[in-house]
């Protein structure tokens, strides 16, 4: 499967675009999605969410990692998706 954005028909499941920050480099993030599920195929429990250091170009740059990350530069921060019963 190819990079792509969150509107596009092909795509990660975990694809979810672009977030801003502001001057101090905070950002507040509220994502819908309609791919992304907590079971089957789409299942992100266990999955990681990364911020990459750049902007994601949405597979749409012609670099060569344009189609897997996004070109997006390095790993900023992450964390594992986890359920609490």
């Amino acid at each position: 499967m190819d990079h792509g954005a969150p509107s596009d028909d092909v795509r990660h499941v975990g694809d979810l675009g672009n977030i801003d920050s502001d001057a101090q480099q905070l950002a507040n993030i509220n994502i819908k999605d309609g791919v992304i599920k907590f079971a089957g195929d789409a299942n992100i429990l266990g999955r990681a969410v990364v911020i990459h250091a750049g902007t994601d170009d949405l597979g749409l740059g012609g670099e060569s990692d344009s189609l897997t990350t996004g070109h997006a530069g390095a790993r900023l921060a992450c964390c594992v998706i986890g359920a609490i019963n």
